[in-house]
């Protein structure tokens, strides 16, 4: 059950470096300008590729400039590409990623061939789902409606592997069928509280370990929820006593983009190769990779290749 299999969006990123962000009306001057990668199906794939996993992508790009250039960049770093659709009439995803001088970011993102991933692009890979895979990803940057849909298919036909859905962005209605089928159900804490109706505003351990609770009441078999530098915390309804796992501190963050997607691949990859790690621990190994990214501008530039990291993580 060796492939990782990213299911999602891909795009390319315009990222804006400034010491603050505009008000309403208001022009300044940037710092920088810089191009890279992106589309958080795309991000996780990459750092999942770049720690030495078998990487397939299922996503659309546009017929322009845009989408051949992504295709060469996954083919560069070893993803296979052979379910990536070319879509005629639409124009490749974007966002523009505004980073500011603490390393935050804000984010604008256009779907454009990202929206039109159907169902019968996903049948184009019907043998795919027959074979050894051990994990799918999903993100919500491609049509709920598709994600459900193999998720679905999944559960009928290789119900072995592991969903991984990452409920980024977030949306205020989904449908609870996703929850119930996803094995394990990652956001952050901005994510969490709108799916649990922000009952809960999450400012500590303690609130976010209340929001577990509230996302496993509305069927879901696991979930993590991120926390920046502070890590994740993570229940499950077989074992829903909360655990924290810390994070590394990392005193001055240059950019934190990407980061939420890093983890993503990390987990994934720690969940094929080291099956006999608990989650616990894969979690904690991906929370270390996750750190390493915001200390580098940009986005798959900041994910690092498995030879420059510690050989105790792949222990």
């Amino acid at each position: 059950m060796s492939k990782i299999v990213v299911v999602g969006s891909c795009g390319t990123d315009l990222f804006f470096y400034t010491s603050k962000l505009p008000t309403p009306g208001q022009t300044i001057h940037g710092k920088q300008f810089s191009v890279d990668f992106g589309g958080k199906g795309a991000n996780q794939c990459v750092a999942a590729q770049k720690l030495g996993a078998d990487t397939v992508f299922i996503g659309c790009v546009g017929t322009d400039i845009f989408g051949n250039d992504i295709i060469d960049n996954f083919k560069n770093i070893g993803v296979d590409t052979t379910y990536i659709i070319k879509k005629a009439n639409v124009d490749t995803g974007v966002a523009q990623i505004n980073v500011t001088d603490d390393g935050e970011n804000y984010i604008i993102i256009v779907a454009g061939a990202n929206g039109t991933l159907l169902p019968a692009d996903i049948d184009k890979a019907e043998t795919l789902f027959h074979s050894e895979i051990g994990v799918v990803i999903f993100q919500f940057e491609t049509p709920l409606e598709t994600t459900e849909y193999l998720l679905n298919k999944l559960s009928k036909i290789n119900n072995r592997c592991c969903k991984i859905v990452n409920g980024a962005p977030a949306y205020s209605n989904l449908h609870n069928k996703i929850f119930q089928l996803a094995d394990i159900f990652c956001v952050n804490e901005s994510e969490a509280e709108i799916y649990t109706n922000e009952i809960i505003k999450i400012n500590s351990i303690e609130t976010a370990n209340q929001a577990l609770f509230l996302l496993l009441k509305q069927g879901c078999n696991t979930v993590i929820i991120t926390l920046g530098s502070l890590g994740a915390v993570f229940a499950s309804k077989n074992n829903s006593e909360p655990q924290w796992v810390h994070s590394p501190k990392v005193t001055n963050p240059i950019d934190t983009t990407g980061a939420g997607d890093a983890f993503i691949g990390a987990l994934a990859y720690f969940i094929v190769h080291k099956p006999n790690l608990d989650l616990y621990e894969k979690i904690k190994r991906a929370c270390t990779i996750a750190s390493i990214t915001v200390q580098q501008k940009g986005t798959q530039k900041s994910f690092p290749n498995r030879n420059t990291l510690p050989k105790y993580l792949f222990d």
